[in-house]
């Protein structure tokens, strides 16, 4: 599972890098969480889920997931058009 999503993650940072130059920051952000995020996965599988390093773990995850989710309303905003995205 983690090496589809960070597959997925380093191919968005790479072409945003490349192609779309607005979504660079939260892309390239998140592809440096998914590499925090796959380290303490590591620390919490070889410490026996250490309750610190699972809520961290956890903390990391949720941190990626609103990466993600900027980046991918930035570039819907794009494809669309809009100047604004009103999300509420």
């Amino acid at each position: 599972m983690a090496v589809i999503t960070a597959g997925v993650i380093f191919t968005t940072a790479f072409y945003s890098v490349k192609k779309a130059k607005s979504v660079r920051k939260t892309a390239v952000a998140a592809s440096i969480i998914i590499s925090v995020q796959i380290l303490l996965g590591i620390f919490v599988i070889n410490t026996k889920l250490e309750a610190l390093l699972v809520a961290t773990h956890l903390s990391t995850g949720v941190l990626l997931f609103a990466m993600t989710l900027i980046t991918f309303l930035s570039s819907y905003r794009i494809a669309k058009g809009n100047s604004r995205l009103n999300i509420l």
